[in-house]
C-alpha cells in the first residue's frame, strides 16, 4: 500500500471526524489512563500519523530514559508498515526520523521558564518548528492551573496543537461530574480534548469525554489492540 493509503485508511481519520476535525492548532488534549494502559503508545501513533502527512513533531519525554521513546516510534512504525503492507518501507522510515525530534526534559522540572527555554534552544538550534507537541510523562499531580495556562499560551505562540499523558491514581480514583477522573478533570477548561483509556477483556476501549465545547460527546469507535499497541477501528 502507498502511504497516501495509508493516510486516508488511518484510524486517526476516525478520531479527528469525532472531534470536530481533530485537535486543532493552539489546543490542548490529553489521553488519560492507568500506569502502563497503552498512553505512550496513543501518542505515538496520533504523532506518527502526522510525520507520515509530512507534519514535523516534538515528542517532549519526561522520561528517564529517552530511549525508550525512540524504540515505541521503531514499535509502532514498523507495526503501521505490516498491518497495511506498506510500500517504501525504509524512505517513509526516513521521513519520520527527518521530521521528529525528540526532547528529553528532567521529570521533576517544575518551572515553566526553565521548560520553555530548552524547547526553544532545541527549536532554533534546529531551525525545526513543529505543528504537533507530543508531551509524555508530564505529572498532572502537584501541579498548579499556571502549570497548564503555560501550556495553553505556548500551544497559541507556536501555532500548534499539543497531546498530554496523564497517568490516573491506581487506588484512589474520583470522577467528576462530566465523568472526567482526577488529576485531569482539575484542568479540563484548558483541555479542548480529553480521552480515557479503558481496558476491557480484549482490547483497550478509547473512550471521548471532552469533544472541544460540544455538549454531546460522540463514542468514539476505536480501541488499542494490546498486541501490536496500535490504535484501530472496532470495526477491524
Amino acid at each position: 500500500m502507498l502511504r497516501e493509503e495509508l493516510i486516508k485508511l488511518s484510524p486517526i481519520r476516525v478520531l479527528e471526524k469525532s472531534i470536530n476535525g481533530g485537535l486543532g492548532k493552539g489546543n490542548l488534549g490529553v489521553f488519560t489512563a492507568r500506569k502502563g494502559v497503552g498512553k505512550t503508545a496513543t501518542l505515538v501513533h496520533v504523532a506518527v500519523d502526522k510525520l507520515l502527512r509530512n507534519n514535523k513533531v516534538i515528542h517532549l519525554s519526561f522520561s528517564d530514559n529517552p530511549r525508550h521513546i525512540e524504540i515505541w516510534y521503531d514499535h509502532v512504525f514498523n507495526e503501521i508498515a505490516k498491518a497495511y503492507n506498506l510500500e517504501n518501507i525504509l524512505d517513509n522510515q526516513e521521513q519520520i526520523i527527518k521530521n521528529r525530534l525528540i526532547i528529553n526534559l528532567n521529570k521533576k522540572s517544575t518551572d515553566p521558564q526553565e521548560i520553555e527555554s530548552v524547547i526553544k534552544k532545541c527549536m532554533d538550534g534546529a531551525k525545526f518548528y513543529p505543528a504537533m507537541f507530543i508531551v509524555d510523562g508530564f505529572s498532572f499531580y502537584d501541579r498548579e492551573r499556571d502549570d497548564f495556562l503555560f501550556w495553553k499560551k505556548f500551544a497559541e505562540q507556536h501555532n500548534a496543537e499539543i497531546w498530554f499523558s496523564a497517568t490516573l491514581h491506581r487506588h484512589s480514583l474520583e470522577f467528576d461530574d462530566q465523568g472526567i477522573p482526577s488529576p485531569a478533570s482539575n484542568f479540563k477548561d484548558l483541555f479542548s480534548v480529553i480521552i480515557m483509556l479503558e481496558p476491557k477483556e480484549n482490547h483497550i476501549s478509547l473512550k471521548l469525554l471532552k469533544d472541544h465545547d460540544n455538549p454531546q460527546v460522540d463514542q468514539l469507535k476505536l480501541k488499542l489492540n494490546p498486541k501490536t499497541m496500535l490504535i484501530a477501528n472496532h470495526r477491524v
